[in-house]
């Protein structure tokens, strides 16, 4: 135990870090902002984990007229997308821990 050593830095840090690097590495900053482009171009605006069974608990920024893409954790390649009909409010109630996916239409 004499080698361990105690950190401040959060596991998040170490794992952004661990990411940078690694694009530094085997990406080109290019090839890298080209593909940033391209995932903004399709409207990609959040992606969030539900923290609650709620459609409006992690919905605040949801705008009429945004799709939310619910992916459900529990059942694989389960899947619900749902245009927004309501402001900040999931058209969709996700479990805790499903990933929701926020698209807005192009213009």
């Amino acid at each position: 135990m004499a080698n361990v050593k105690n950190t401040n830095v959060s596991m998040f840090s170490k794992v952004s870090s661990l990411g940078a690097r690694f694009f530094e590495k085997y990406v080109s900053t290019k090839a890298m902002n080209k593909k940033l482009t391209e995932i903004n171009n399709i409207g990609l605006t959040e992606i969030i984990t539900a923290t609650a069974a709620s459609a409006t608990t992690d919905f605040g920024t949801l705008k009429v007229g945004d799709f939310v893409v619910v992916i459900d954790h529990t059942s694989a390649g389960k899947a619900q997308c749902l245009p927004v009909a309501s402001a900040a409010t999931s058209p969709i109630t996700p479990a805790v821990g499903n990933v929701c996916l926020v698209i807005a239409p192009s213009n």
